[in-house]
Order: structure tokens, then C-alpha cells, then sequence
């Protein structure tokens, strides 16, 4: 592997995440029917409103873990704007990717709310299984990352999401971390306080 642009390489040790991860965005099928998902207070993304309730979601070209892990950041962001590359079209409440070609929808179905922040399906508390891999000394924020195989611990949230976050860390340009986001650099732990969850990493090898 090789650095580009000043970017780190790195590669996801994928066979045990895959194995307990389950269905992954090369498997889901289009316009597939995902569990539903829960906004707990009133919220906005890109300036449309998003009701405290339960929302009916459809992935397309992209697994529903994925598609939820999405609209979670999207809700959690700071100033609720979207991130570069995302389009959300108001009327069909559906988010697009016209460079990754992945896409979902939300409807939402009910009432209720209170307390927290947004929520969705697979989110998860603990050790997350494999390892994610790193194949040069890094860093982000003020934090060295040396190469090697790190684990992954999450706090509400999907360990999928966690893997994702820390690739874009590492590849972000002058290595900073996106709005929202916080480093904790003696835990070596990144926290979202608006979304309410975090992950922590640590070398094993």
C-alpha cells in the first residue's frame, strides 16, 4: 500500500467483523426493507424537520446497518448539515450518494419521543469482534497511531460505524477530526456528545 496525498493507507481485518457483522453493503439488495428507526427528540438535517418518532427506512445499494449508521451521524452532526456527497431530496425524505451509488429512505410511522437524542437499530455497547488494521505510523488530532492491528470498544453504536469512523479519521485531510467529534487522548477514546456515543481504541499488536 502507498500514501497518497499525504493520506494513510489502511486496511480493515475483515474475516471475524464480517462473520459477526453479518450482511455487509456488497450483499444488501436494492430497496430492501430495513427495521425501523427512532428519533427521539424533534430534529433537522439539511433544514428539514425531523419529528420525534418511529421511521420505516428502505436501503438501496447498501446495507440497513449502513443506512442507519448514516441517518444517525446525519442527525448527530453539528449544525445538521449533511457531510460532502450526501444530497437529501425533502420531499421523499431520501438521502443519496451519487458517488458511492448508495442511497435510503425514511417515512415516519409514529409518535413519542423524549429524552436522549437520536437512536437506531444495531447500535451496541462493548468489544467489538476483529481487528482494524493500520499500515502506517498515523495520526489524528494530537494522537500518534502507529501501525499495527487495533481493537475496537463502542459505546451506542454499531461497531461497523466505529470501523468506518476511524478509517476517516485517519484519511482525513490535516488529520483532524470532523465537527462533532471529540478526542480524549489518554482514554484514546473519540466521542460524539451530541450523538450521545463513542468508541475507543487500543493497539495489540
Amino acid at each position: 500500500m502507498r500514501r497518497l496525498g499525504g493520506r494513510c493507507a489502511v486496511v480493515f481485518a475483515a474475516v471475524a467483523m464480517v462473520a459477526a457483522l453479518g450482511a455487509s453493503s456488497a450483499t444488501a439488495g436494492a430497496g430492501q426493507k430495513c427495521p425501523t428507526f427512532r428519533v427521539l427528540n424533534n430534529d433537522k438535517i439539511d433544514g428539514v424537520s425531523f419529528p420525534a418518532g418511529t421511521y420505516n427506512m428502505t436501503a438501496k445499494r447498501m446495507a440497513c446497518q449502513q443506512a442507519s449508521d448514516y441517518f444517525r451521524q446525519f442527525l448527530a452532526a453539528n449544525q445538521n448539515s449533511l457531510p460532502s456527497g450526501w444530497k437529501l431530496f425533502a420531499k421523499r425524505l431520501k438521502f443519496k450518494n451519487s458517488k458511492q451509488n448508495i442511497a435510503f429512505r425514511v417515512k415516519r410511522v409514529g409518535g413519542g419521543g423524549g429524552g436522549g437524542g437520536g437512536g437506531g437499530g444495531g447500535s451496541t455497547t462493548g468489544k467489538c469482534p476483529g481487528t482494524f488494521r493500520v499500515l502506517h505510523n498515523d495520526r489524528i488530532n494530537n494522537l500518534s497511531i502507529p501501525a499495527g492491528n487495533y481493537q475496537i470498544r463502542v459505546k451506542r453504536m454499531a461497531c461497523q460505524s466505529a470501523s468506518n469512523s476511524f478509517k476517516q479519521f485517519l484519511s482525513a485531510p490535516g488529520n483532524v477530526l470532523p465537527k462533532g467529534w471529540k478526542l480524549i487522548k489518554p482514554k484514546q477514546k473519540f466521542k460524539n456528545a451530541k450523538g450521545g456515543y463513542s468508541f475507543r481504541i487500543s493497539r495489540v499488536s
